[in-house]
């Protein structure tokens, strides 16, 4: 720490409980405002462990603020924690930064909820010590009573916490013991789902879709909303209409007539393309056509699935099918991943400034690692990190990047 001679001691509240109880938003700048904030998050509940920290904090700055240019500043995430929480962090911390200018920083936490938040910070300013606080109790039951908490949060865990257990209680309310069959089959297709990533991808790529009206891709969203509907409903129609009280055999009729939900997907896909067209965002194809593959050799999967279970087809039949749909999946992800580098390395990133989405300098990219697909990024400090391809948000003479 003494080789850095403007220090920024650093408090982060991921979970906003400064927001939340003592109605005080980040980001808090310089010692009075600091020890303010924390009395008062601490008369309105002595047990916050934040009130702690930021105490932690205020103390840091008093002894290092000897030998050193010192700052202490306090962030201040989101309830709703995850994407939501990162992204007001990162906003606060670059503020900060640019105000203050440090050469390093102090990262001060409470052990629990915070230090997730870490490699977002070093990608912005260099981390001298890690100093974590604990209140006077068991250090292992305070880091999982947190944890634990910080997780509920965390709208991944609550879909299964709470999500799950709410889905059975409302289909046996509104089905009785049949609603507990069709809630089993969801939670199997829900578990297969989870399992092959494709929840992870939905939530991923819902959390950067943005509708609007001046976008060419919203025409499209809005076209697949009712052959969306008009797929459900005709699914629902199929399965009733069946005299089978096989609840497999039910599931199989209702996939075979989602067609037109593939054909509504594909229109936002192709939506999303034309716009990357447009945009001249050509480093997004690859991942568009492997979008588009996806769906439909699902579609065929599902399909084929289907007819071996209501019998149009042999086990055999399906099997091989199967064996092709994955073998030619495969093969679309690897010709992708090449195109994507071949449009990458061609654009010459070397030398590019890189910036975030809220208008930061990271640095400048120095190298471009092919086989990674990673690009290196050098920042002002001459620390070297690197982001895959996928955290290009726009191509130009700067590279701006997402978190």
């Amino acid at each position: 720490m003494a080789e850095a001679k403007r220090l920024l001691i650093l408090c982060i509240d991921v979970d906003a409980d400064l927001q939340e109880k003592a109605k005080i938003r980040g980001p808090v700048v310089g010692r009075k405002a600091n020890i303010e904030a924390a009395t008062k998050l601490a008369l309105t509940d002595p047990e916050e462990v934040d009130a702690n920290t930021i105490f932690s904090a205020v103390k840091l700055y008093d002894e290092l603020g000897k030998e050193n240019t010192v700052e202490v500043a306090t962030l201040t995430g989101s309830p709703a924690l995850g994407y939501t929480a990162d992204k007001e962090v990162v906003k606060q911390l670059e503020k900060v930064i640019s105000d203050f200018k440090p050469e390093a920083c102090v990262f001060v936490s409470d052990g629990a909820s915070d230090e997730r938040i870490m490699p977002l910070v070093q990608t912005r300013v260099k981390i001298n010590s890690v100093e974590t606080v604990y209140v006077k109790q068991s250090k292992d039951l305070e880091k999982t009573y947190f944890v634990i908490l910080d997780k509920l949060k965390e709208p991944a865990f609550a879909r299964i916490v709470f999500g799950l257990p709410g889905a059975a209680l409302l289909f046996y309310f509104l089905l009785g013991n049949t609603g507990i069959r069709y809630f089993i089959g969801l939670l199997g297709a829900y578990l297969i789902l989870r399992a092959l990533g494709i929840e992870d991808w939905l939530a991923k790529t819902l959390a950067h879709t943005k509708v609007s009206f001046d976008r060419i891709s919203s025409v499209f969203y809005f076209a697949a909303v009712p052959l969306l509907l008009v797929a459900l409903g005709l699914g629902y129609a199929n399965a009733a209409a069946s005299e089978s009280a096989n609840a497999l055999k039910l599931a199989a009729f209702f996939t075979k007539e989602l067609f037109l939900a593939v054909v509504a997907l594909l229109l936002i896909i192709l939506g999303t393309t034309l716009e990357a067209y447009y945009e001249k965002k050509a480093y997004e194809y690859p991942e568009q056509l492997i979008n588009a593959s996806a769906i439909v050799l699902l579609w065929l999967m599902l399909n084929s699935a289907a007819d071996w279970i209501i019998g149009n087809t042999s086990f055999s039949d399906f099997f091989s099918a199967l064996l092709l749909i994955v073998a030619v999946m495969f093969l679309v992800i690897f010709l992708a991943k090449e195109f994507k580098k071949d449009i990458i390395s061609r654009l010459k990133l070397e030398g590019r400034e890189v910036y975030t989405e809220l208008g930061t300098r990271l640095g400048k990219i120095v190298s471009i690692n092919k086989r990674k697909d990673t690009f290196i990024i050098q920042t002002e400090q001459g620390q070297n990190f690197d982001l895959e391809f996928d955290h290009i948000s726009n191509l130009g003479e700067k590279v701006i990047i997402r978190y």
